[in-house]
Protein backbone atom coordinates (compact mmCIF):
# COMPACT_ATOMS: atom_id res chain seq x y z
CA UNK A 1 0.00 0.00 0.00
CA UNK A 2 2.80 2.45 0.92
CA UNK A 3 4.48 2.29 -2.55
CA UNK A 4 1.10 3.03 -4.14
CA UNK A 5 0.60 6.05 -1.90
CA UNK A 6 4.09 7.31 -2.79
CA UNK A 7 3.39 7.06 -6.53
CA UNK A 8 0.05 8.85 -6.19
CA UNK A 9 1.66 11.57 -4.04
CA UNK A 10 4.36 12.21 -6.65
CA UNK A 11 1.68 12.58 -9.34
CA UNK A 12 -0.30 14.98 -7.16
CA UNK A 13 2.83 17.09 -6.64
CA UNK A 14 3.69 17.19 -10.36
CA UNK A 15 0.20 17.90 -11.71
CA UNK A 16 -0.09 21.56 -10.56
CA UNK A 17 3.22 22.37 -12.28
CA UNK A 18 1.99 20.84 -15.54
CA UNK A 19 -1.33 22.71 -15.41
CA UNK A 20 0.43 25.98 -14.64
CA UNK A 21 2.98 25.67 -17.45
CA UNK A 22 0.38 24.56 -20.00
CA UNK A 23 -1.88 27.50 -19.18
CA UNK A 24 1.05 29.83 -19.94
CA UNK A 25 2.96 28.34 -22.85
CA UNK A 26 3.24 24.87 -24.30
CA UNK A 27 6.44 23.22 -25.51
CA UNK A 28 8.37 19.96 -25.15
CA UNK A 29 9.02 20.64 -21.46
CA UNK A 30 5.32 20.37 -20.70
CA UNK A 31 5.01 17.29 -22.92
CA UNK A 32 7.72 15.49 -20.95
CA UNK A 33 6.13 16.52 -17.66
CA UNK A 34 2.72 15.23 -18.70
CA UNK A 35 4.26 12.01 -19.99
CA UNK A 36 5.96 11.52 -16.61
CA UNK A 37 2.65 11.95 -14.76
CA UNK A 38 0.88 9.55 -17.11
CA UNK A 39 3.69 7.03 -16.75
CA UNK A 40 3.04 7.05 -13.00
CA UNK A 41 -0.46 5.57 -13.33
CA UNK A 42 1.12 2.66 -15.21
CA UNK A 43 3.71 2.30 -12.45
CA UNK A 44 0.86 2.33 -9.93
CA UNK A 45 -0.97 -0.41 -11.86
CA UNK A 46 2.14 -2.60 -11.91
CA UNK A 47 2.82 -2.08 -8.20
CA UNK A 48 -0.83 -2.74 -7.36
CA UNK A 49 -0.81 -5.94 -9.40
CA UNK A 50 2.40 -7.12 -7.73
CA UNK A 51 1.12 -6.38 -4.23
CA UNK A 52 -2.23 -8.07 -4.84
CA UNK A 53 -0.53 -11.33 -5.92
CA UNK A 54 -3.18 -11.62 -8.65
CA UNK A 55 -2.29 -11.37 -12.31
CA UNK A 56 -5.31 -12.15 -14.47
CA UNK A 57 -6.66 -11.18 -17.89
CA UNK A 58 -8.44 -8.32 -16.08
CA UNK A 59 -5.08 -6.91 -14.95
CA UNK A 60 -3.64 -7.27 -18.44
CA UNK A 61 -6.54 -5.46 -20.11
CA UNK A 62 -6.50 -2.62 -17.58
CA UNK A 63 -2.73 -2.17 -17.84
CA UNK A 64 -2.84 -2.15 -21.65
CA UNK A 65 -5.70 0.35 -21.48
CA UNK A 66 -3.57 2.58 -19.26
CA UNK A 67 -0.63 2.24 -21.65
CA UNK A 68 -2.88 3.37 -24.48
CA UNK A 69 -3.89 6.30 -22.29
CA UNK A 70 -0.21 7.23 -22.02
CA UNK A 71 0.17 7.11 -25.81
CA UNK A 72 -3.05 9.09 -26.20
CA UNK A 73 -1.70 11.78 -23.88
CA UNK A 74 1.45 12.02 -25.96
CA UNK A 75 -0.41 12.20 -29.29
CA UNK A 76 -2.91 14.83 -28.15
CA UNK A 77 -0.18 17.03 -26.71
CA UNK A 78 2.17 16.62 -29.68
CA UNK A 79 -0.39 18.49 -31.75
CA UNK A 80 0.50 21.61 -29.75
CA UNK A 81 4.20 21.10 -30.43
CA UNK A 82 4.18 19.90 -34.06
CA UNK A 83 1.31 21.96 -35.47
CA UNK A 84 1.87 20.80 -39.04
CA UNK A 85 0.60 17.33 -38.08
CA UNK A 86 -2.23 18.40 -35.80
CA UNK A 87 -4.91 16.38 -37.60
CA UNK A 88 -2.89 13.16 -37.55
CA UNK A 89 -2.04 13.47 -33.86
CA UNK A 90 -5.66 14.24 -32.99
CA UNK A 91 -6.97 11.19 -34.84
CA UNK A 92 -4.28 9.04 -33.25
CA UNK A 93 -5.30 10.30 -29.82
CA UNK A 94 -8.95 9.52 -30.43
CA UNK A 95 -8.13 6.04 -31.71
CA UNK A 96 -5.81 4.90 -28.93
CA UNK A 97 -8.07 6.28 -26.20
CA UNK A 98 -11.05 4.62 -27.88
CA UNK A 99 -9.29 1.25 -27.97
CA UNK A 100 -8.37 1.74 -24.33
CA UNK A 101 -12.05 2.15 -23.42
CA UNK A 102 -12.92 -0.97 -25.40
CA UNK A 103 -10.37 -2.89 -23.32
CA UNK A 104 -11.86 -1.46 -20.13
CA UNK A 105 -15.34 -2.53 -21.21
CA UNK A 106 -14.09 -6.00 -22.11
CA UNK A 107 -12.39 -6.35 -18.73
CA UNK A 108 -15.57 -5.31 -16.91
CA UNK A 109 -17.78 -7.77 -18.78
CA UNK A 110 -15.34 -10.66 -18.39
CA UNK A 111 -14.89 -10.05 -14.67
CA UNK A 112 -18.25 -8.82 -13.42
CA UNK A 113 -21.04 -9.86 -15.79
CA UNK A 114 -23.36 -12.47 -14.26
CA UNK A 115 -24.55 -14.99 -16.85
CA UNK A 116 -28.24 -14.81 -17.64
CA UNK A 117 -28.63 -11.07 -17.16
CA UNK A 118 -28.66 -10.18 -20.85
CA UNK A 119 -30.47 -6.90 -20.13
CA UNK A 120 -27.33 -5.71 -18.37
CA UNK A 121 -25.60 -5.97 -21.73
CA UNK A 122 -28.39 -4.67 -23.96
CA UNK A 123 -29.36 -1.64 -21.85
CA UNK A 124 -25.87 -0.13 -21.59
CA UNK A 125 -25.42 -0.55 -25.34
CA UNK A 126 -28.68 1.32 -26.01
CA UNK A 127 -27.89 4.06 -23.50
CA UNK A 128 -24.37 4.42 -24.92
CA UNK A 129 -25.69 5.00 -28.44
CA UNK A 130 -28.30 7.49 -27.19
CA UNK A 131 -25.74 9.48 -25.19
CA UNK A 132 -23.34 9.51 -28.14
CA UNK A 133 -25.99 10.89 -30.50
CA UNK A 134 -26.98 13.51 -27.92
CA UNK A 135 -23.35 14.59 -27.64
CA UNK A 136 -23.13 15.22 -31.37
CA UNK A 137 -26.57 16.85 -31.58
CA UNK A 138 -25.59 19.32 -28.86
CA UNK A 139 -22.76 20.66 -31.01
CA UNK A 140 -24.47 23.95 -31.91
CA UNK A 141 -26.31 24.54 -28.61
CA UNK A 142 -22.98 24.19 -26.80
CA UNK A 143 -21.24 26.40 -29.41
CA UNK A 144 -18.85 23.67 -30.49
CA UNK A 145 -17.41 22.97 -33.93
CA UNK A 146 -16.46 19.34 -34.48
CA UNK A 147 -15.74 19.97 -38.16
CA UNK A 148 -13.70 17.15 -39.71
CA UNK A 149 -13.62 15.39 -36.33
CA UNK A 150 -17.39 14.84 -36.06
CA UNK A 151 -17.35 11.16 -37.12
CA UNK A 152 -14.35 10.21 -35.00
CA UNK A 153 -15.86 12.16 -32.08
CA UNK A 154 -19.06 10.11 -32.37
CA UNK A 155 -17.16 6.82 -32.49
CA UNK A 156 -15.05 7.85 -29.54
CA UNK A 157 -18.15 8.91 -27.61
CA UNK A 158 -19.49 5.37 -28.01
CA UNK A 159 -16.31 3.98 -26.46
CA UNK A 160 -16.26 6.59 -23.68
CA UNK A 161 -19.91 6.27 -22.70
CA UNK A 162 -19.62 2.50 -23.04
CA UNK A 163 -17.13 2.47 -20.18
CA UNK A 164 -19.55 4.52 -18.09
CA UNK A 165 -22.75 2.63 -18.88
CA UNK A 166 -21.27 -0.85 -18.56
CA UNK A 167 -19.62 -0.05 -15.24
CA UNK A 168 -22.95 1.39 -14.05
CA UNK A 169 -25.17 -1.51 -15.13
CA UNK A 170 -22.72 -4.16 -14.00
CA UNK A 171 -22.52 -2.43 -10.62
CA UNK A 172 -26.32 -2.51 -10.49
CA UNK A 173 -26.35 -6.19 -11.47
CA UNK A 174 -23.90 -6.90 -8.64
CA UNK A 175 -26.01 -4.78 -6.27
CA UNK A 176 -23.09 -2.38 -5.68
CA UNK A 177 -21.48 -5.02 -3.45
CA UNK A 178 -18.10 -5.16 -5.24
CA UNK A 179 -15.75 -2.36 -4.19
CA UNK A 180 -13.39 -2.48 -7.22
CA UNK A 181 -16.38 -2.27 -9.57
CA UNK A 182 -17.90 0.60 -7.63
CA UNK A 183 -14.60 2.47 -7.75
CA UNK A 184 -14.35 1.78 -11.47
CA UNK A 185 -17.76 3.43 -11.88
CA UNK A 186 -16.44 6.52 -10.05
CA UNK A 187 -13.43 6.55 -12.37
CA UNK A 188 -15.68 6.23 -15.42
CA UNK A 189 -17.76 9.23 -14.29
CA UNK A 190 -14.58 11.28 -13.84
CA UNK A 191 -13.37 10.22 -17.30
CA UNK A 192 -16.61 11.41 -18.90
CA UNK A 193 -16.44 14.75 -17.06
CA UNK A 194 -12.84 15.17 -18.19
CA UNK A 195 -13.62 14.50 -21.84
CA UNK A 196 -16.68 16.73 -21.84
CA UNK A 197 -14.51 19.59 -20.56
CA UNK A 198 -11.81 18.65 -23.06
CA UNK A 199 -14.28 18.77 -25.95
CA UNK A 200 -15.01 22.36 -24.96
CA UNK A 201 -11.33 23.34 -25.06
CA UNK A 202 -10.77 21.43 -28.32
CA UNK A 203 -13.89 22.36 -30.25
CA UNK A 204 -15.22 25.45 -28.50
CA UNK A 205 -14.10 29.04 -28.18
CA UNK A 206 -13.28 30.90 -24.99
CA UNK A 207 -13.09 27.66 -22.99
CA UNK A 208 -9.36 27.53 -22.40
CA UNK A 209 -9.41 29.17 -19.00
CA UNK A 210 -7.22 27.90 -16.13
CA UNK A 211 -10.33 26.44 -14.47
CA UNK A 212 -10.99 24.36 -17.60
CA UNK A 213 -7.46 22.94 -17.56
CA UNK A 214 -7.67 22.22 -13.84
CA UNK A 215 -11.03 20.43 -14.08
CA UNK A 216 -9.94 18.51 -17.18
CA UNK A 217 -6.71 17.12 -15.76
CA UNK A 218 -7.85 16.59 -12.17
CA UNK A 219 -10.78 14.45 -13.36
CA UNK A 220 -8.75 12.69 -16.07
CA UNK A 221 -5.87 11.70 -13.83
CA UNK A 222 -8.31 10.91 -11.05
CA UNK A 223 -9.98 8.39 -13.38
CA UNK A 224 -6.77 6.76 -14.60
CA UNK A 225 -5.25 6.48 -11.13
CA UNK A 226 -8.48 4.95 -9.81
CA UNK A 227 -8.41 2.37 -12.64
CA UNK A 228 -4.81 1.54 -11.71
CA UNK A 229 -5.45 1.43 -7.95
CA UNK A 230 -8.34 -0.99 -8.38
CA UNK A 231 -5.83 -3.71 -9.29
CA UNK A 232 -4.66 -3.66 -5.67
CA UNK A 233 -8.15 -4.59 -4.47
CA UNK A 234 -8.86 -7.61 -6.68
Amino acid sequence: MIPCIIVISIAILLLPFYIYFKSKKYDLKELFLKTAISFLFIVLALIATYNSDKFTIFNILIIIGLLLGLFGDIFLDLKFVDKERTVGYTYAGFIVFGIGHILYITALIMNYYINGGILFIILPIILTIVLSFITILLEKPLKLEYGKYKKISFLYAICLFGTLTFSLFLAIQNKFEILPLNLFLVGAVLFVISDLVLSGTFFGKGKERPIDFILNYVTYYGAQFIFAFILLLL
